[in-house]
């Protein structure tokens, strides 16, 4: 009898259970800096909707992380803020970090 049995269906579910973790993740962390970017163009109220709507939607026509960025800045250079695309990417990290900090939290309270 082998030492590890491979249940088809449970490999796959839990394939999709990541993905759909990553996905979710990915999401919230698009939101975030969506977000932050907004407020520091001073966008308000339907403004800052419209601008996060646009960024999340670019996000999911090409996924692509240096597209984001590159937008952002790009929105930025255009108002006249001083900012690199260094500060751009640790930004990002850092919300990630909150983000994976966050969802431990909740794995150990569970």
């Amino acid at each position: 009898m082998p030492m590890f049995s491979f249940d088809k269906s449970s490999y796959e579910s839990r394939l999709l259970e990541l993905l759909q973790d990553r996905f979710f993740k990915t999401a919230e962390r698009n939101k975030i800096v969506a977000k932050w970017a907004a407020g520091r163009l001073g966008y308000k109220g339907e403004g800052l909707d419209r601008y996060v709507r646009n960024i999340i939607f670019s996000y999911l026509t090409v996924p692509s992380d240096s597209k984001m960025i590159h937008r952002i800045l790009t929105d930025f250079q255009n108002e006249g803020i001083k900012i690199s695309e260094d500060d751009i990417r640790d930004k990002i990290k850092s919300i990630e970090i909150r983000i994976k900090n966050k969802a431990e939290i909740n794995e150990n309270v569970s």
